[in-house]
């Protein structure tokens, strides 16, 4: 065969395989009347891994990286583009790949109908599979199931437990902070974080802290052990590709021992249920109030599930936020003020303020806490898509029909950096763009309305059960740590300290997106906690 007729070849079988199904769903795409954007590579497999590949060896010339497609597709694209490709296309936007149309979501609006009709737009049960490792939970069910998993959930996030985060964050944040100020320089912020977020989840939802003479085991050590195995269970599941055979090995031995933990801790409390009573997230999977149980698997399952989602998305906001206020000066400054005035107003003196009391009043805590989350958010894209019926958005009185079996990404970090919503200052950390004040006081408070464009811990009936736990915690840290201190960079011997400050914030802004959005080397940031 000539080189002429494999060509042809070639070219002919691409075109059945690929091209023709490319132009169908082109086709179907134009009958949407918004802006399409064209990619010969699918969002998943082999051609989309080797894409990235090449775009990270930085081979390629600057006017191929600019096409539209590889700003999509690219590694990380979503939080580094950020709103940029929906100011040149549309907030609303379909990426046509020779698998499928997807379409991407960057107007509020749209978002929270998407989010809002959650029988309409369910999660996609392929991305959710690899979240099943010990059994199905809260986060990747439908349906009914959903419904049942939720009822059952919903009820430990009570007042008692949140008085009992309140207590437990601000008795770990102390340890924390003894351990700081007695340090020079601080290069473990992320894993003490990490820690004092897990050791509260484990007293406040599990009741276990190893003081109980009941428990089973040295539950401290319990702690640490679920922290390795978390951590390196989870880097397998976001990245399954990077892992080499010492890295299987490694993550088969974390699977095991995690499901072991998890099943020891059920076990020990379905042992200790009959004679103790518990409010807490456990007890309350485990004693429904009807037949509608869940299965031994569910319980686990949703054991990892709130390990994982109720520790490290409340643990990296922490890291943020100390790092954000220690390369910002003067916006710790404005923090301390409120902080100062908080705790001076406890008249009693008490070492923890009262949780009823204080949480009400914190506002400009409050508005770091959201402008950190609006532009460092755990989940830059909240993945959903149509059921198996044609779903019709509205949009300014105008209908958009969108195709049955269509994947929807809901932008998040685009929508948090909106200019027309946010400012002209989209990108910048700026915490008192969230600070309104009444017109006929000097009361200052967090606006509601841009709350409302705040979809950090989701929207719709899916928002997210602990969303005021992990502020609760998130409150009581910081009042703890600056109740005397402040925070401060340490410059390496060769930096200023305004290179160490653009350093940080180098690596802030590069942060990079596994199952949540990480800041690399976060370590390699000295602080330190100085007296005031």
């Amino acid at each position: 065969m000539s080189f002429a007729s494999a060509l042809t070849f070639v070219v002919a079988i691409w075109c059945i395989y690929v091209g023709w199904p490319w132009y169908r769903n082109w086709k179907q795409a134009k009958e949407l009347h918004i802006p399409v954007i064209l990619s010969p590579v699918s969002t998943s497999g082999v051609a989309l891994g080797l894409l990235r590949y090449i775009l990270d060896l930085n081979v390629l010339p600057a006017y191929i990286t600019r096409f539209p497609f590889i700003r999509l597709l690219r590694r990380n694209s979503r939080f580094q583009e950020k709103f940029a490709v929906h100011a040149e296309y549309g907030k609303l936007l379909i990426l046509v790949t020779p698998a499928t149309c997807e379409l991407y979501i960057a107007d509020v609006d749209a978002a929270k109908q998407v989010l809002t009709r959650w029988r309409d737009f369910p999660k996609p049960s392929s991305l959710l599979e690899k979240m099943n490792v010990f059994g199905k939970n809260l986060a990747t069910v439908e349906g009914v199931d959903w419904q049942r998993h939720r009822k059952l959930t919903a009820r430990a996030f009570h007042e008692k437990l949140h008085e009992a985060v309140w207590v437990e964050s601000t008795r770990n944040a102390l340890k924390v902070l003894k351990k700081w100020i007695n340090t020079k320089s601080v290069y473990s912020t992320r894993s003490d974080m990490m820690a004092l977020s897990l050791g509260v989840l484990f007293k406040a939802c599990l009741n276990i802290d190893g003081v109980d003479k009941d428990d089973t085991r040295m539950l401290a050590g319990d702690v640490a052990a679920c922290q390795w195995h978390l951590d390196v269970v989870l880097n397998g599941i976001s990245n399954p590709i990077g892992l080499e055979v010492g890295g299987i090995k490694k993550l088969k031995t974390s699977y095991k021992a995690l499901g072991e933990l998890l099943t020891e801790f059920v076990e020990a409390r379905t042992a200790r249920s009959k004679h103790t009573t518990h409010a807490d997230l456990l007890s309350s999977i485990l004693a429904p109030t009807d037949h509608r149980a869940l299965s031994t698997d569910e319980v686990t399952g949703n054991l990892f599930l709130f390990m994982f989602a109720g520790h490290e998305t409340t643990a990296n906001a922490l890291i943020y936020i100390i790092l954000l206020m220690a390369i910002f000066p003067a916006w710790q400054d404005w923090a301390l003020a409120e902080v100062d005035q908080l705790l001076y107003n406890q008249a009693n003196g008490e070492e923890v303020p009262s949780y009823r009391q204080i949480l009400p009043q914190i506002q400009r805590l409050r508005a770091i806490l959201y402008e950190t989350l609006r532009l460092y958010g755990p989940v830059p894209t909240i993945v959903r898509q149509t059921n198996s019926m044609a779903q019709t958005l509205v949009l300014s009185e105008r209908e958009t029909i969108i195709p049955k079996d269509t994947p929807v990404n809901v932008n998040t970090i685009a929508l948090h950096t909106d200019p027309k919503q946010w400012g002209p200052d989209p990108l910048a950390w700026r915490p008192d763009r969230w600070i309104s004040q009444e017109s006929d006081s000097s009361l200052q408070m967090v606006s509601n309305e841009l709350f409302r464009c705040l979809f950090a811990w989701g929207d719709g009936p899916r928002l997210c059960p602990g969303q005021k736990f992990s502020q609760i915690e998130i409150f009581a840290v910081l009042l703890c740590l600056f109740k005397s201190h402040r925070v401060e960079l340490v410059a390496s011997p060769d930096q200023t300290m305004d290179q160490a400050r653009s350093h940080a914030l180098s690596l802030i802004q590069n942060s990079m997106v596994g199952l949540t959005l990480q800041m690399p080397h976060a370590e390699s940031v000295g602080l330190q906690w100085v007296g005031r």
